[in-house]
């Protein structure tokens, strides 16, 4: 018994020490990355930074922490900011937000109001630091902007994972319900006032191929630019208007887009509709491409769906056999 109380004790005080050890490195890390911030130009403050934990969590604690670059305006402060790591798995980093904290984008400061902020991200072990998987979801976001605009969303969900079967590549998952818009955003497509006031749903089940590996030379370097984009699934619906696509898009070097995405468009006549109160189509263009797709949608057993082709290709757009004009593309 005695020996068994012997190594309990040896053990405990092992694992102790592993813990301030690390404790120590962890908080002069995070020190030394706040205090070369501040040798760059930016703005950095808080009121209190601790790290608590033991014995089985690395959690570093900041109260009032703000943070600014006045070179591009960009700040952002909260309240307290706790970054959460368990001691025997520290590549594997929490982060929990404060109901309320706010960004400045240089042009406006823009209040967030969220309950359950939470972000997470998940390194590969060993120096490169290669991001594994990421996640940020809340629940009740609002934000609201010095301008007076306001954008409201039941829920957000978005995910990011490392696919291990294609270099590079990047599973992403969106998930948003019951989306209050901007009045601004809502004035410019529906000026009549046609739809809801919320978008009901938004989803978005993508993967991205990249150039180069999401890593810490990447922060440290540039971000890797998209090679191509793997629609699984983009699913949206606003009131009596829905929209589902699939379908693969590569990006060229010049940011040209390719592909084609399969649609599936319900109510596709209020859409055009809203195309042409927005000013997005003349009366007479969405007249013929009403022409055009009454003819695709005559023999279907519901005419009010419309499943079409959207064509990119050289830098034009095209529904189907209908020309839409120049394709959207990626800045380089």
């Amino acid at each position: 018994m005695r020996k068994l109380i012997t190594l309990i004790l040896i053990a405990a005080a092992l694992w102790s020490g592993y813990w301030f050890v690390g404790k120590t490195a962890k908080k002069e890390v995070i020190e030394t990355w706040l205090q070369s911030q501040k040798d760059a130009g930016w703005s950095v403050s808080y009121d209190d930074f601790s790290m608590v934990g033991f014995p089985n969590r690395f959690d570093s604690r900041f109260t009032k922490l703000t943070l600014k670059d006045p070179l591009s305006g960009l700040g952002w402060k909260a309240p307290f900011f706790n970054i959460l790591a368990l001691s025997y798995q520290p590549n594997h980093i929490i982060a929990i937000f404060p109901p309320n904290q706010s960004l400045d984008n240089g042009r406006e400061e823009i209040e967030i109001l969220s309950q359950d902020m939470v972000a997470s991200v998940t390194f590969e072990p060993d120096t490169l630091l290669a991001v594994n998987e990421t996640r940020v979801r809340t629940s009740d976001l609002a934000l609201n902007g010095g301008t007076g605009w306001h954008l409201r969303a039941d829920k957000l969900d978005l995910s990011t994972r490392q696919k291990p079967e294609i270099e590079f590549a990047h599973d992403v998952f969106f998930d948003a319900e019951n989306i209050t818009p901007t009045q601004a955003f809502r004035s410019g497509l529906d000026p009549k006032g046609r739809l809801p006031a919320t978008i009901e749903k938004l989803l978005f089940d993508i993967v991205l191929d990249f150039n180069a590996p999401w890593n810490r030379v990447a922060i440290e370097s540039g971000a890797p630019e998209v090679e191509k984009i793997t629609f699984n699934q983009m699913n949206a619906v606003w009131g009596e208007l829905g929209l589902v696509a699939s379908g693969d898009l590569d990006v060229l070097p010049n940011g040209t887009v390719n592909g084609t995405l399969d649609l599936k468009i319900g109510n596709w006549r209020e859409v055009l509709a809203l195309f042409v109160t927005s000013g997005i189509l003349t009366e007479d263009f969405a007249a013929t491409i009403a022409r055009g797709l009454d003819a695709i949608t005559a023999g279907t057993d519901d005419p009010t769906i419309l499943e079409i082709p959207l064509i990119l290709s050289d830098g034009l757009m095209s529904l189907g056999p209908i020309k839409l004009g120049t394709a959207p593309s990626f800045v380089r």
